[in-house]
Protein backbone atom coordinates (compact mmCIF):
# COMPACT_ATOMS: atom_id res chain seq x y z
CA UNK A 1 0.00 0.00 0.00
CA UNK A 2 3.00 2.31 0.69
CA UNK A 3 4.10 2.19 -2.66
CA UNK A 4 0.83 3.62 -4.37
CA UNK A 5 1.40 6.85 -1.98
CA UNK A 6 5.04 7.51 -3.09
CA UNK A 7 3.72 6.55 -6.97
CA UNK A 8 1.35 8.78 -6.71
CA UNK A 9 3.49 11.87 -5.03
CA UNK A 10 6.16 11.31 -8.11
CA UNK A 11 3.50 11.28 -10.53
CA UNK A 12 2.00 14.23 -9.39
CA UNK A 13 5.73 16.02 -8.93
CA UNK A 14 6.19 15.02 -12.55
CA UNK A 15 3.02 16.78 -13.53
CA UNK A 16 3.73 19.89 -11.24
CA UNK A 17 7.19 20.15 -13.21
CA UNK A 18 5.54 19.39 -16.51
CA UNK A 19 3.27 22.38 -16.23
CA UNK A 20 5.91 24.66 -14.59
CA UNK A 21 7.66 23.96 -17.87
CA UNK A 22 4.77 25.10 -20.15
CA UNK A 23 4.20 28.22 -17.79
CA UNK A 24 7.67 29.36 -18.25
CA UNK A 25 7.87 28.48 -22.14
CA UNK A 26 4.68 30.67 -22.49
CA UNK A 27 5.80 33.67 -20.49
CA UNK A 28 9.11 33.51 -22.14
CA UNK A 29 7.40 33.41 -25.66
CA UNK A 30 5.41 36.43 -24.50
CA UNK A 31 8.34 38.40 -23.42
CA UNK A 32 10.96 37.74 -25.70
CA UNK A 33 10.36 38.58 -29.28
CA UNK A 34 12.28 36.79 -32.17
CA UNK A 35 14.35 39.36 -33.90
CA UNK A 36 13.71 38.16 -37.76
CA UNK A 37 16.12 37.26 -40.07
CA UNK A 38 17.81 40.61 -40.43
CA UNK A 39 19.02 41.19 -37.41
CA UNK A 40 20.71 37.65 -37.11
CA UNK A 41 21.79 38.37 -40.37
CA UNK A 42 23.49 41.82 -39.14
CA UNK A 43 24.09 40.02 -35.60
CA UNK A 44 26.35 36.94 -37.60
CA UNK A 45 28.52 40.03 -40.05
CA UNK A 46 29.15 41.84 -36.84
CA UNK A 47 30.01 39.12 -33.95
CA UNK A 48 30.98 35.92 -36.47
CA UNK A 49 33.01 38.07 -39.33
CA UNK A 50 33.95 41.50 -37.92
CA UNK A 51 32.77 43.48 -40.69
CA UNK A 52 31.62 46.53 -40.05
CA UNK A 53 28.18 47.51 -41.57
CA UNK A 54 26.67 50.66 -43.71
CA UNK A 55 23.27 51.60 -44.81
CA UNK A 56 23.54 50.97 -48.31
CA UNK A 57 23.01 54.31 -51.10
CA UNK A 58 21.10 51.94 -53.20
CA UNK A 59 17.25 52.19 -54.21
CA UNK A 60 17.01 48.64 -55.01
CA UNK A 61 18.66 47.68 -52.15
CA UNK A 62 17.20 49.28 -49.75
CA UNK A 63 13.83 48.28 -51.40
CA UNK A 64 14.16 44.78 -49.39
CA UNK A 65 11.06 44.40 -46.86
CA UNK A 66 13.55 43.06 -44.03
CA UNK A 67 16.50 45.22 -44.84
CA UNK A 68 20.05 45.86 -46.28
CA UNK A 69 23.45 46.55 -45.28
CA UNK A 70 26.67 47.66 -47.38
CA UNK A 71 30.05 46.15 -46.02
CA UNK A 72 33.88 45.51 -47.64
CA UNK A 73 34.56 41.68 -47.39
CA UNK A 74 38.25 40.91 -48.14
CA UNK A 75 38.49 44.48 -49.84
CA UNK A 76 35.08 43.65 -52.31
CA UNK A 77 32.03 46.42 -51.66
CA UNK A 78 28.97 44.54 -50.75
CA UNK A 79 25.74 44.84 -50.64
CA UNK A 80 22.86 42.43 -48.93
CA UNK A 81 19.60 42.83 -49.21
CA UNK A 82 16.95 40.59 -47.23
CA UNK A 83 13.39 39.82 -48.77
CA UNK A 84 11.07 38.36 -47.13
CA UNK A 85 10.38 35.95 -49.78
CA UNK A 86 11.62 33.84 -52.94
CA UNK A 87 9.41 36.46 -54.83
CA UNK A 88 10.47 39.46 -53.34
CA UNK A 89 14.12 38.29 -53.75
CA UNK A 90 13.43 37.48 -57.04
CA UNK A 91 11.95 41.26 -58.20
CA UNK A 92 15.33 42.30 -56.68
CA UNK A 93 17.67 40.31 -58.69
CA UNK A 94 15.32 41.52 -61.99
CA UNK A 95 16.02 45.14 -60.55
CA UNK A 96 19.71 45.04 -60.70
CA UNK A 97 19.46 43.45 -63.89
CA UNK A 98 17.78 45.47 -65.24
CA UNK A 99 19.90 48.49 -64.34
CA UNK A 100 23.29 46.78 -64.86
CA UNK A 101 23.53 43.61 -66.36
CA UNK A 102 26.97 43.41 -66.69
CA UNK A 103 26.51 42.96 -62.89
CA UNK A 104 25.31 39.48 -63.51
CA UNK A 105 28.40 37.35 -62.18
CA UNK A 106 28.32 39.60 -59.22
CA UNK A 107 24.81 39.12 -57.96
CA UNK A 108 23.55 36.27 -56.39
CA UNK A 109 20.31 35.16 -54.65
CA UNK A 110 20.31 32.82 -52.07
CA UNK A 111 18.51 31.64 -48.80
CA UNK A 112 15.79 29.00 -48.59
CA UNK A 113 12.46 28.87 -51.04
Amino acid sequence: MSEWVFLRAGLLAVAALCASALVSWGVYSVVHEDPGAFANVRKCLIAEKGLTLDLPHDPIAQSAELGAVRTVVETNGVTISVAIDVKSAERIVAAYRRVAPDLESGLTRSGTS
